[in-house]
């Protein structure tokens, strides 16, 4: 009878250090980590203020660009550049005057494509 109380008890331990186990490796292993992210909200340091610079205030009001290639008209073709306008990211066989009217104005004033996908859809559209 001894010899059952005591097996009963050993795995009474052993469940109750098993729950314990998980639920310090539940705490540390998820809580813990979202306890850190909070209290870095809350530690931030506020930066200095320092006098600004009228150039660079303005700089940092203009709207980020949101494409990545400009088509544009060179000869007679469609010509694709980054959006920079300056750097030729790749040159087309595609004669502006095979496109509808309203899109050899968009591409004259230069047609903004947001992602290469879009550029790929728009060039195999139009290639031949």
């Amino acid at each position: 009878m001894k010899k059952a109380n005591r097996i009963r008890l050993i795995c009474a331990l052993a469940a109750v250090l098993c729950c314990m186990a998980y639920g310090g490796g539940y705490y540390f292993g998820v809580q813990q980590p979202k306890e850190e992210e909070h209290t870095q909200f809350l530690t931030l340091e506020e930066p200095e203020e320092e006098e600004e610079d009228p150039k660079e205030t303005a700089q940092s009001t203009a709207q980020p660009v949101s494409y990545e290639f400009v088509l544009c008209e060179e000869e007679g073709y469609v010509i694709v550049y980054y959006a920079d306008r300056e750097t030729v990211y790749d040159t087309t066989d595609i004669r502006l005057e095979d496109l509808p009217a309203n899109l050899q104005q968009e591409i004259r004033e230069g047609k903004e494509m947001g992602s290469q996908q879009e550029l790929y859809n728009f060039l195999e559209s139009y290639s031949s």
